[in-house]
């Protein structure tokens, strides 16, 4: 299967963003990583759009929103600019981690989404730079634990209402920063990951690579590659606050430490830059 990155004006990939979200993160996420990997992977692409079965249509939302205040401006030169780029819509897929997907209209192109919060749209990773460990271990202290903000969705307000008795739950509102949010999820058996304003969180996959258990709670399963990967084997998923309690209650039965392995494991080998985009081909395949 051959894929062609379609030709689009260099406006539409800018060079950075207005802001970057985490705090710690660098100013790179997936709408790049991929381009990237199929710059890289040469072999993938072919100049010649008849012969691909696939086109790529290679935009950095996140960056042109952010840039032109979250959509509010400069959607109808960006409309003109896919509108000239997309060959056949029904061939074209696309990379967008921004939580409101591409806000322009793309016809029947296959969307790839991090922080998807409609029925469409297939799922992927929402990636941020690496946290960096701290040298010494630290000790268990908490079964389930989140440190952030509580306004961006009320399900995060249902869950601190329905959790702010348990003793074996830490929960903080607010940021004290990246070492602070490292030291408590290295301290819990199991991070709380509730959507927030989009359907994903970042904090699902902060949790893999530092080695916690991530439990999802969102009305959508937005956890990536459910064909490819085995989730259940090394996170929780909650349709609905009152589903975290049972869960809690049931995972002490469970070998949480493998559990937490696997995470980190299924994190460096698939989940992390570079590693998912080849699950991105899989679905493709899938849909041919």
């Amino acid at each position: 299967m051959k894929i062609h990155i379609l030709k689009t004006p260099q406006e539409t990939r800018p060079d950075t963003q207005a802001f970057t979200y985490p705090l710690h993160n660098a100013d790179y996420g997936v709408e790049q990583d991929f381009l990237d990997y199929l710059q890289k992977n040469r072999h993938l692409t072919t100049e010649d759009a008849s012969e691909a079965r696939w086109h790529y249509l290679p935009i950095y939302w996140t960056r042109w929103h952010l840039n032109h205040g979250y959509g509010k401006s400069g959607l109808l030169e960006l409309q003109s600019q896919i509108d000239s780029s997309i060959l056949d819509d029904a061939k074209t897929f696309t990379v967008c981690q921004y939580d409101d997907g591409p806000l322009a209209e793309v016809g029947k192109t296959v969307l790839f989404l991090s922080s998807r919060k409609v029925a469409s749209g297939v799922d992927i990773p929402l990636l941020s730079t690496a946290h960096r460990k701290p040298f010494f271990r630290r000790r268990k202290k908490y079964l389930a634990s989140f440190t952030g903000r509580l306004d961006t969705h009320p399900l995060r307000q249902e869950m601190a209402e329905a959790l702010k008795e348990r003793r074996d739950v830490y929960l903080y509102d607010g940021n004290k920063g990246p070492n602070f949010f490292v030291d408590i999820m290295l301290r819990s058996h199991l991070a709380l990951c509730p959507r927030g304003y989009g359907g994903s969180s970042f904090r699902l996959f902060e949790a893999m690579q530092l080695g916690t258990v991530p439990l999802l709670v969102g009305d959508i399963d937005t956890r990536p590659f459910k064909n490819f990967l085995a989730w259940d084997r090394f996170s929780f998923y909650a349709p609905t606050v009152a589903a975290i309690g049972r869960i809690l209650d049931d995972c002490n039965a469970l070998d949480l430490p493998k559990m937490a392995s696997q995470a980190r494991g299924a994190f460096s080998g698939d989940l992390c830059f570079g590693k998912w985009c080849k699950f991105v081909l899989k679905e493709l395949e899938g849909l041919s």
